[in-house]
């Protein structure tokens, strides 16, 4: 009878120890990794008044993270707005957000020089 008390109280601590271990290594959150991935927004026309949900939300739901992008959203405006740019002056001190220039500018390379 000892025995069967002492194999059934064996099985039991040996299954705690096992998901203390797993729920320990689950807290663990996973390096952060950049994957070079940028998350660009780009603004309609009369959009300031849904920005600043829209940013929390995608922060609350931790998207960047998610996406392995460098952690910031990147908006652009079409024009120019000073309700967006206070929205996200005030968007700027509580999340990584960054503002686009109104004019974005580019390089293409179409072919190679012959050396």
């Amino acid at each position: 009878m000892d025995t069967i008390v002492l194999i059934v109280l064996s099985i039991f601590a040996f299954l705690g120890m096992c998901f203390s271990a797993i729920h320990l290594l689950s807290l663990q959150k996973p390096a952060y990794s950049d994957k070079g991935l940028k998350i660009v927004l780009f603004l309609p026309q009369s959009f300031s008044s849904e920005l600043e949900g829209i940013i929390r939300l995608i922060f609350a739901e931790d998207i960047p993270r998610k996406l392995m992008s460098d952690g910031k959203i990147y908006i652009g405006t079409p024009f120019e707005d000073d309700e967006t740019k206070r929205i996200l002056e005030k968007l700027r001190d509580m999340y990584p957000v960054e503002m686009l220039p109104e004019q974005l500018s580019y390089c293409m390379i179409t072919e190679r020089e012959k050396t």
